[in-house]
């Protein structure tokens, strides 16, 4: 069996009032990107976010029974445990893979990722990303974006865009975390040929006054067949985007 078939998954359901939702969302996922993801042992974590807003689940893969004791029996494991604790409570139970059955149509995952660099600290580049009022300011293709309903750092925004020379309206949800320097973003309402796109933008500083700027997407296809389309579709709006920002941010110095 392959490693991911053979792990061992930590499952915890925590029942949360709807406003400490994103709260606890945020302390979950920041104890997997700054702490379990360089544990011996671990393979993936998936969080997942109660549509009604009162629960959260969070699904953890180890190698093993022993890299998860291990990692279980050190300190700063326990002080995310207490972090959580000032939240809500869940109940972790430990899984066993048994079976998995495909959806017929189910399709592959597709990644597209593009990066510039500028040279403005990554404070002041997340900042501007931040910022829904400027977008038309620096992003070629983009003609309207506002924020919907905000809920802490988590946000549904609507974005009026051009997509290969088409006026296009969208909804997406987007979480803002300066702490791990980057946004997050998931399209609501996708369009065919695309069922699902979402993705990431990271913020890395390169030197005292340059930050390197990556955006990652993620997307299914209903149709495969316009898989080409999609992507030159993500790369206009993306290299336009990218270099606008760099000219935005450079335009002082």
């Amino acid at each position: 069996m392959k490693t991911q078939e053979k792990a061992l998954t930590l499952i915890n359901v925590f029942p949360v009032e709807p406003g400490k939702q994103s709260q606890l969302i945020e302390i979950l996922t920041r104890a997997a990107e700054g702490t379990m993801r360089y544990q011996p042992g671990f393979l993936s974590a998936h969080l997942y976010r109660g549509i009604e807003g009162t629960y959260v689940a969070n699904c953890v893969q180890w190698r093993s029974r022993e890299d998860f004791n291990t990692m279980w029996g050190k300190a700063e494991a326990q002080l995310h445990v207490a972090e959580i604790h000032t939240v809500t409570k869940g109940n972790p139970q430990l899984y066993e893979l048994c079976n998995t059955t495909m959806g017929a149509e189910a399709g592959a995952t597709l990644t597209a990722e593009h990066e510039i660099v500028i040279g403005r600290p990554w404070q002041q580049c997340f900042d501007l990303c931040s910022d829904l009022g400027l977008w038309a300011e620096f992003m070629p293709a983009v003609r309207d974006a506002k924020v919907v309903k905000q809920e802490g750092d988590d946000q549904e925004i609507e974005l009026t865009a051009d997509f290969r020379g088409q006026l296009l309206t969208w909804r997406s949800r987007r979480q803002i975390l300066p702490d791990l320097k980057k946004i997050r973003f998931w399209n609501l309402t996708p369009r065919h040929p695309i069922k699902m796109f979402g993705g990431e933008w990271l913020f890395e500083p390169a030197g005292d006054r340059e930050t390197r700027v990556r955006v990652e997407h993620k997307f299914e296809l209903a149709d495969p067949s316009q898989e080409a389309v999609v992507r030159a579709g993500i790369s206009q709006n993306m290299v336009g985007d990218l270099k606008g920002m760099k000219k935005y941010m450079e335009r002082a110095l």
